[in-house]
């Protein structure tokens, strides 16, 4: 039983990590760059929902709408001053902005909001029992969100003419705007998407690991380690390597202290790296789907 009570658990935590590491992928496809911010965009999206709450907003799907909404918008925003202005300069230039956004997201959240984690109340209340086995409501609306992005995305991109603009603009950039693609804005599309996500994320998590604090660095980390096991060239292979990561990190904490699962994660990160770049599900070929 114990078993299964992690197994729940991880795929829970490897839904979270799913929401941050499709930012990744999605912002590495279109630009090449790694955005060590998205971590930190997760917590900022769950203290701009206790900002809406502690305003008297108690419906908390209402919450989570506006706050991806506001990430949506602030994506653009982040493309238009961050990370566009460092195009000619190569993706070292943009990953360091990314970085010095990180930490301005990080100083800044507890600086306005404190350094402490704030109770945050949940999206849904109540425990489903099953054969003995209890699955919170809040972890059947992680999962639930988790699916419908996935497969809102793989239609999407695939089946839609933005989508295929987006493929077509990461694939090439020259010869999409050969053809009338706007490319800038796919690219905004793209970080709206990517900083939508994970403000989204920033909602659905707080309830459980409480809104602000420092977590901004870990989920960073979590997120690209599950991107990059699945493989950041793919939608499908980013969603399965994150909450196959969650699953694994969960069912350690069986087998080891909790102080030793974090770095043999990092450590299976450079593992991965070294031997399977492309991750597990990863396509040698640039696609975003």
């Amino acid at each position: 039983m114990r078993f299964i009570d992690l197994l729940i658990s991880g795929l829970t935590l490897g839904a979270i990590y799913a929401l941050v590491a499709l930012g990744f992928h999605l912002v590495y496809k279109m630009t090449g760059v790694i955005d060590f911010a998205q971590g930190d965009k997760v917590i900022i999206g769950g203290l701009i929902g206790l900002t809406l709450v502690n305003q008297g907003l108690s419906t908390i799907m209402v919450v989570a709408l506006i706050v991806l909404t506001v990430g949506l918008v602030l994506g653009i925003a982040y493309d238009a001053l961050v990370i566009l202005p460092t195009q000619g300069n190569g993706p070292i230039a943009a990953i360091a902005a990314t970085v010095g956004i990180m930490l301005v997201f990080a100083n800044g959240g507890q600086l306005i909001w404190g350094p402490d984690g704030k109770p945050f109340p949940a999206v849904a209340r109540g425990v489903l029992e099953i054969g003995g086995v209890r699955i919170g409501y809040q972890s059947l609306v992680i999962w639930a969100v988790v699916v419908v992005v996935g497969i809102v995305l793989a239609l999407g991109l695939g089946r839609t003419r933005t989508g295929r603009g987006m493929v077509a603009a990461a694939t090439d950039p020259l010869a999409a705007t050969a053809v009338g693609i706007n490319v800038s804005r796919m690219r905004a599309i793209a970080f709206a998407l990517a900083f939508g996500l994970a403000a989204l994320a920033g909602v659905l998590v707080a309830p459980i690991t409480l809104a602000g604090g420092a977590l901004g660095t870990m989920l960073t980390l979590k997120g690209f380690t599950g991107a990059v096991l699945g493989g950041l060239s793919s939608t499908r292979g980013v969603l399965a390597g994150a909450v196959l990561l969650g699953v694994i990190e969960s069912e350690l904490s069986l087998m080891l202290p909790n102080n030793l699962v974090d770095p043999i994660v990092l450590i299976a990160l450079i593992i991965i790296l070294l031997v399977m770049p492309n991750g597990l599900f990863g396509l040698r070929r640039q696609r975003l789907a």
